[in-house]
């Protein structure tokens, strides 16, 4: 589908603004349409509200450059993976994989493995994956990470709130209530740590790899369209 086809949802339509204008209320746009805008269309909308179509364009296409975001993997409702899938101008030649690899290791701040594998090339730290494979269509970026010691860490908590409850089932049973409390709160509260852990960082995390991750396709598809 060539972009001037593609339409855009409402919540596409009033980010692209966002992005078209600087300190501008969105709600202002009349951009409400429930089979979405294509690109000629948002240019149009823009142009009355006093915003040029170039600057629309160029949203448009930063926009698009971001990719698909991927449902957010949670535990306990917390997020501990995220993704993103990114269409390419095209396959990356070796030296712009390079390139790329060397943003990945900048980004990340690690060394990494990179692999070939016929027309798929890969990068990889841990659970971090970031791919270039060959579509229908073309190409694109595949950019995934899980972070498996949260899982771990909640995982742990209810093995904790078990055993609390259990432990002191057992000592209450066996005439000594007090104990009972006491084995209770150890166990409940170690349990409470280990979800709240998971609860003060997990957010921030899954933001600052939500971001990284558009930052380099972003920068993928710049060093592409060249």
């Amino acid at each position: 589908m060539a972009m001037s086809d593609r339409r855009y949802r409402d919540d596409e339509v009033r980010e692209i603004f966002s992005l078209a204008t600087t300190g501008e209320p969105r709600d202002q746009l009349p951009i409400a349409d429930s089979d979405g805008l294509t690109l000629d269309e948002l240019k149009r909308i823009g142009q009355e509200a006093g915003i040029e179509p170039s600057r629309v364009a160029k949203a448009v296409e930063k926009f698009d450059a971001r990719g698909k975001v991927a449902p957010v993997r949670k535990s306990f409702g917390l997020p501990v993976g995220v993704s993103r899938l990114v269409p390419l101008p095209r396959a990356p030649t070796d030296r712009e994989w390079e390139r790329l690899i060397s943003e990945f290791r900048t980004t990340f701040g690690a060394q990494g493995r990179a692999t070939t594998n016929g027309g798929l090339r890969e990068w990889s730290n841990g659970n971090l994956h970031i791919s270039v494979e060959p579509t229908e269509h073309g190409e694109q970026l595949r950019l995934s990470t899980v972070r498996e010691d949260a899982i771990a860490l909640n995982g742990l908590g209810v093995v904790l709130s078990g055993m609390s409850v259990l432990f002191s089932a057992v000592v209450a049973a066996s005439g000594k209530p007090g104990k009972a409390l006491i084995i209770l709160g150890l166990f409940g509260g170690l349990a409470l740590a280990s979800f709240g852990a998971n609860l003060i960082r997990q957010p921030a995390w899954a933001r600052k790899r939500e971001r990284q991750m558009e930052e380099l396709a972003e920068h993928a598809v710049k060093v592409l369209s060249d």
